[in-house]
Formats: structure tokens, C-alpha cells, sequence
């Protein structure tokens, strides 16, 4: 298991189970078409799902919690670019907002851009320095830039923030295992695996090791 899973934030992706916050006056003009995009998700509906926060954007053109969530359904179905443009205009209206510049981030990262992806969560962790999902965003990226030493400690400090991120654990074992620390990634998997990841428990197994 050496794929590195990145975090995206929101409440429709089963990676991190974590929504933006929208402000109650948003949330309130907005109501009818926040309920009727989540219901549209729940059926597959994309297009759908971002037709309606289009339309909260155009009722309320610095609705950033709106521009998240199409950011967001943009990037699952490989809309890199349209994501990466809704996570900027988030920034542009609240330059505060750490999950814009970390979504921002991902879609830097998965056009290759590696080093203003890292640049992003930085900033994010600037904003948020208990944002455990940007730590691990930050240690995919220097994964891909080889600088493992650097990817465990952001692996670490998201578990020091969030002990039970078997996303982090998990990713921290990769990149133990990509610097020829094989007992320090076993230990990882294993710990992983008491927290009964499926993922971890497939590879000790694979591996002929006890899941303890």
C-alpha cells in the first residue's frame, strides 16, 4: 500500500467527514438550495447538486460556503480547473479561509504543481495551525517531492492533533517505508490496524505479519 490519499474537505466525500461553515445569514437566504443540492448529491446528481449552489452564488455573490461545495463537486468528478477557480474566489473574498487554500492546494497538486501546493497548505496551516487535514495535504506533497523527512513530521503532527487519523497514520507508514524505515512502517500499520483500518489490515496481512 503506497497510494497517498489527500484530504479534501467536505461532508460528501467519505475521505474526511468535515463540512465548511456557512454564516447564518448564508445559510438562511440559501436554505431551499443547500437542502436541494445535499439531496441531489444523495443521488448522484452533480450537475445538479452544483446548478444549485451556482444559483446561491449568483443570490449571493460572496457566498463563500457555495463556492466550497461546487469547488468540492468540481474536483470529484475531475473538473481540476473549475475546482481550483472556486477555491481561489473563496480565498479572494475571505483570504482567512484555510480550507480554500487547502482544496486550492490539492488541485495544485494533482496538476503538478508541487511546490505551490505546499505553499498553500502552509498557508493554511498559518490560518489554522490545529488543522490536522492540511498537515496531511502538506505531507502528500512532500511525499511527491521526495522529502520524506518532511512528510513524517506533518504526518506526525496531524496525528498529535487528531490520534485516531488512521488517514495519517497510514500515509506516515508510506513515507517511513519510502526512507527504508521498514519496522517504522510496519509499527504504523499495525498501530493503524488496532484502530481497525481496513486498509492497514490488508496490507499486514498481505505481508504474512500479525494485525498486532
Amino acid at each position: 500500500m503506497n497510494t497517498l490519499v489527500r484530504s479534501l474537505v467536505t461532508a460528501c466525500i467519505a475521505i474526511m467527514l468535515a463540512s465548511p461553515s456557512a454564516s447564518a445569514s448564508a445559510a438562511s437566504k440559501s436554505k431551499t438550495l443547500y437542502s436541494s443540492a445535499a439531496a441531489k448529491l444523495h443521488s448522484n446528481d452533480t450537475q445538479g447538486a452544483i446548478a444549485d449552489y451556482t444559483k446561491a452564488i449568483e443570490q449571493n455573490p460572496r457566498d463563500t460556503y457555495a463556492y466550497l461545495r461546487r469547488g468540492i463537486i468540481k474536483a470529484t468528478i475531475g473538473d481540476t480547473l473549475g475546482a481550483m477557480t472556486d477555491f481561489t474566489k473563496v480565498i479572494e473574498i475571505d483570504p482567512k479561509n484555510a480550507q480554500g487554500y487547502s482544496n486550492r492546494g490539492i488541485q495544485k497538486e494533482q496538476n503538478g504543481a508541487i511546490k505551490s501546493a505546499i505553499d498553500d497548505y502552509t498557508k493554511a496551516i498559518d490560518l489554522n495551525p490545529k488543522y490536522s487535514v492540511a498537515y496531511i495535504n502538506r505531507g502528500n506533497a512532500k511525499t511527491q517531492a521526495l522529502d520524506f523527512n518532511g512528510a513524517i513530521a506533518d504526518y506526525t503532527k496531524a496525528i498529535d492533533l487528531n490520534p485516531k487519523s488512521t488517514l495519517a497514520i497510514n500515509n506516515r507508514a508510506t513515507a517511513k517505508g519510502l526512507l527504508g524505515d521498514k519496522e517504522g512502517a510496519i509499527a504504523d500499520y499495525k498501530k493503524s490496524a488496532r484502530l481497525n483500518d481496513p486498509d492497514a489490515k490488508a496490507w499486514l496481512t498481505e505481508k504474512g505479519l500479525p494485525l498486532k
